[in-house]
């Protein structure tokens, strides 16, 4: 093969790995845990109809009951989601979460969050800065789905905010 084939095949291979995500780490390396928490979530520039639309969603909420971080045994936070969404699919799309622990420690957090209508949401997100950075973090939200008030904003004006629950394990 020419040199400059190789060299060419090289770096498509390079850049194309370069493109793959590291995969979070098996569950098994958990180093600390959150065993619950609550959120609310608001869309800030509109609403979940039946129709797909770009949507701004805050979240705030806090987490307790976290254990295997040296001083830290709770948590608030909020979030940043956009993503696109309708009352079949209600968002898919990258989440930043910006955690403040009780410590006085801070981190961020960022990944895709596909939510389905199908509950709970489990996925990982990463530590992109502060502590644990590097780390990943497995996140399962229950949205509060299909209640009669999430079901009739649907059929009528939309959704505009709604509660939900968390935990969270850091890898």
């Amino acid at each position: 093969m020419p040199p400059l084939v190789k060299s060419l095949a090289a770096l498509t291979v390079s850049t194309v790995a370069a493109l793959i995500p590291l995969a979070p780490p098996a569950p098994a390396d958990t180093i600390g845990t959150c065993s619950g928490g609550d959120f609310r979530w608001t869309a800030v520039n509109g609403a979940i109809t039946m129709t797909p639309t770009l949507l701004t969603f805050t979240s705030v909420g806090r987490l307790w009951g976290c254990t295997g971080y040296p001083g830290i045994t709770g948590a608030t936070f909020t979030g940043e989601h956009i993503a696109w969404s309708d009352c079949m699919h209600p968002a898919d799309g990258p989440l930043t979460v910006w955690i403040t622990w009780d410590n006085g420690d801070s981190s961020t957090l960022w990944g895709p969050w596909p939510v389905g209508i199908a509950q709970p949401t489990v996925g990982p997100l990463q530590v992109v800065s502060g502590f644990g950075l590097g780390s990943w973090v497995r996140v399962t939200a229950d949205y509060e789905m299909m209640t009669p008030a999430m079901v009739m904003g649907c059929l009528g004006p939309g959704l505009t905010t709604g509660p939900g629950h968390l935990s969270a394990s850091m890898m």
